[in-house]
């Protein structure tokens, strides 16, 4: 059960430009080169491209773009990520050229085409070059193109950075203007909060009367987050859920239907040698795109397409595995009531790496925490956790074991682990998430081999990688805590 991860054009795949028009969904992908993986040869992207009728299915066509073959060109070593736009009679591709053997080795590059299909280079390129007095050379990226109804004016927003400041705050996103999408006249900084290295692939988009603006941090969690304001020109203001996905949803950009439905594309990094000790890769495989959607507060809440609901619903069989604790078991449910102690258990679906388990999770009381068990051998020992935590009213997932003594590990046979957890700590992904005795919470949990996607009470989502192979994939644990796990499904 693949079918969410398509389109699948490489061994790997980049940042998404999605793109909707005439009553079609359009994706086009920075794709590396196939075999490769790490700077430079990675980084010679192209734009590849498909075409959905309903998020799920996907056509691919004709590569859109290609670096060009002349090595002083702005875009001889790589087409990096931008944005597709359909105005002025034509649909235009607004996208950073990276060349390494030219002074700015990223610029601002366009592309026109009257099918979508066959895409011409502007022979201007490149259009916008780095504002060389104001901001870093190596940091003029991500063009993000809409048109701006209120002012009747085209906005192109731009990953840069400061020339000065301290190195991981001087990000910033700056906008530059246009009547025709042709002349473009420089504005300034639209966002620069000081906290993050360059605020890459960033968007804006109003819904009702609210603006929203998303961008990826690299420097800080590795995750896509997003902030809102009255106005397109700020102040900027960070919601309580700032995260379009956990951890490791990566350069997620969104595009709207006709119905107003909003849809995030992003992706999660690959590994070394695919091992859960190996480098973090840029490039790796698609996530299930998230649906956004503006609640009472004016944030955003994220939730699982029911597209994808009705794509992955095979039922799998599955039986309960009590492990430890006090598990009573009914037809499609389980109860924990472990005060002061653990309970475990497990849904056996034999030996299938990939499926979906859905179910509704009643509380009656928390004082520790209840969640679920992913990936897990049968001791709960090496494995991800997804707690709910009563104390600190979040969802939080981990990767266990933590790291351990050499010593210990030695003495005890323990499964050999890093002392060092990586990047990520062992708390991979964590959110706010209130919760409190008498709520029933919704959870679907995606595995598909080495990837595990979340999302929890159709408001936040998580999103990670663990390549090991497991016992089980899928589990419930309790402690110090009672509830019940029912309405228990496993599709594919």
């Amino acid at each position: 059960m693949n079918i969410y991860r398509k389109p699948d054009f490489a061994d790997s795949t980049g940042d998404a430009i999605p793109f909707y028009h005439d009553g079609k969904y359009h994706l086009f992908t920075l794709t590396p080169p196939c075999g490769t993986t790490v700077y430079p040869a990675r980084l010679r992207t192209t734009w590849e491209h498909a075409v959905s009728d309903d998020l799920v299915h996907w056509e691919q066509l004709p590569t859109a773009l290609y670096p060009s073959d002349d090595e002083n060109a702005p875009d001889a070593s790589g087409i990096w990520t931008g944005s597709v736009i359909y105005g002025e009679g034509k649909y235009h591709a607004f996208y950073t050229g990276y060349s390494l053997k030219v002074r700015f080795q990223q610029t601002i590059c366009h592309a026109t085409s009257d099918d979508g299909i066959t895409w011409v280079k502007d022979p201007a390129n490149p259009v916008i070059t780095p504002i060389a007095e104001l901001y870093e050379e190596l940091d003029w990226r991500d063009p993000y193109v809409f048109y701006n109804e209120e002012e009747g004016l085209y906005w192109i927003l731009i990953s840069a950075r400061h020339k000065e400041g301290p190195p991981n705050r001087r990000g910033a996103v700056i906008l530059f203007r246009s009547k025709d999408l042709v002349k473009w006249e420089f504005y300034g900084d639209i966002y620069a909060a000081g906290h993050t290295n360059c605020p890459e692939c960033p968007e804006m988009y109003k819904i009702g009367s609210k603006w929203y603006l998303s961008y990826s941090r690299f420097s800080e969690f590795v995750n896509t987050i997003y902030r809102v304001s009255d106005s397109p020109y700020g102040p900027w203001a960070t919601p309580k859920f700032d995260g379009i996905g956990g951890r490791r949803f990566y350069a997620a950009k969104s595009m709207a239907n006709d119905e107003g439905r909003r849809f995030y594309f992003g992706w999660a990094h690959d590994r070394a040698d695919r091992s859960d000790y190996g480098e973090w890769y840029w490039g790796g495989a698609f996530c299930i795109p998230h649906e956004v959607r503006q609640n009472e507060d004016g944030e955003l809440d994220v939730m699982l397409p029911e597209e994808y609901r009705k794509a992955i619903s095979a039922p799998v069989p599955y039986s309960i595995v009590p492990m430890m604790g006090d598990s009573r078991i009914g037809a499609d449910s389980v109860s924990a009531a472990s005060p002061g102690k653990c309970t475990y258990g497990f849904f056996d679906i034999g030996n299938k790496k990939s499926a979906m388990l859905s179910c509704k999770v009643h509380i009656d009381s928390v004082n520790d925490y209840f969640g679920f068990l992913l990936k897990s051998d049968s001791d709960a020992s090496v494995c991800a956790e997804l707690r709910f935590e009563s104390a600190y009213q979040r969802a939080a997932l981990y990767s266990l074991p933590m790291a351990v003594d050499p010593f210990w590990q030695q003495s005890c046979q323990a499964i050999p682990s890093p002392t060092d957890p990586g990047p990520d700590g062992v708390r991979v992904a964590e959110k706010l998430f209130e919760f409190a005795p008498g709520d029933t919470v919704s959870v679907d949990i995606v595995i598909d081999d080495d990837m595990m996607e979340v999302f929890i009470g159709g408001k936040i989502a998580f999103t990670y990688r663990i390549y090991r192979p497991a016992e089980y994939n899928f589990g419930y644990i309790v402690q110090d805590a009672s509830v019940t796990y029912s309405h228990i499904t496993v599709t594919e």
